[in-house]
């Protein structure tokens, strides 16, 4: 009983202060409206963004624009991640290729997604597969280097012994080197989960057919920045829900492998 209650405080806590750091965010973008600093035709009011967010949620269109940037994050993550864990799974095994591979990374990781998104139109079109291509571009390089660190990780005396057990590599993989690398590949899915959201949604805002971001855009373009904010505010949310969920996931995830 007591170390339940100790976890609710704990968990209280990083959220109270969450309310209040978004409580004082709001209170200076009013301040800042309502001091004519700043039009409010460009910046609108948080009432005016709160009014907007029921006609924006009502609108169809938009859910389904919704809906369309949340299975392009979801896909590019699911490629990312799958074909990173399998790739560092390989790489981590073998730290003499390692090491150049990782080199390689780096230098592409110089190369800003957003920057290729005019190839990707050009190879893929306005469709979705331009949105998940730029995401998995952006995103695979941190689970790869995520995943070859846990590998890394591994207890040497663990893989000797199972090497004089003459295991074979698959149940190395399976049962020694997958397991060291679970958190380590968590906190990086965790990572690029949230860089995913945000390079989807520029992809969108800079060519896109559908999706959130082109929603923003049309909302400005009709000059309703009422809801073009309210649609920023509904991602942000999105964004932020996304990521409390795969913190905890991450936590619980690191609890259950210090427990086994």
């Amino acid at each position: 009983m007591t170390s339940t209650v100790e976890r609710m405080r704990a968990a209280a806590a990083p959220a109270a202060l969450g309310i209040a750091g978004v409580a004082l965010v709001v209170a200076a973008w009013a301040a800042l409206v309502a001091s004519g600093l700043v039009a409010e035709r460009s910046l609108p009011s948080p009432l005016a963004v709160a009014a907007a967010l029921p006609v924006v949620l009502g609108d169809p269109a938009f859910l389904a624009a919704l809906a369309d940037t949340g299975a392009a994050w979801l896909g590019a993550l699911a490629l990312a991640s799958s074909a990173a864990v399998l790739l560092g799974l390989m790489l981590g095994s073998a730290p003499w290729i390692a090491r150049p591979a990782l080199v390689a990374v780096s230098a592409l990781r110089s190369i800003p997604s957003t920057a290729l998104i005019p190839l990707a139109i050009l190879l893929f079109g306005l469709g979705a597969a331009m949105k998940v291509s730029v995401a998995v571009y952006a995103v695979l390089p941190i689970v790869l280097i995520n995943t070859i660190a846990g590998i890394a990780g591994t207890e040497p005396l663990r893989m000797a012994a199972a090497r004089s057990m003459r295991w074979p590599w698959w149940r190395r993989w399976l049962q020694l080197q997958l397991p060291s690398a679970v958190p380590s590949i968590v906190t990086g899915v965790r990572v690029a989960a949230g860089i995913a959201l945000v390079v989807v949604v520029s992809a969108e805002l800079l060519g896109a057919r559908s999706g959130a971001g082109l929603a923003v855009v049309q909302y400005q373009q009709a000059l309703r920045i009422d809801a073009a904010y309210a649609t920023v505010t509904v991602i942000g949310v999105l964004g932020a829900l996304l990521y409390a969920g795969l913190a905890l996931a991450e936590r619980r995830t690191i609890e259950r492998m210090r427990i086994g």
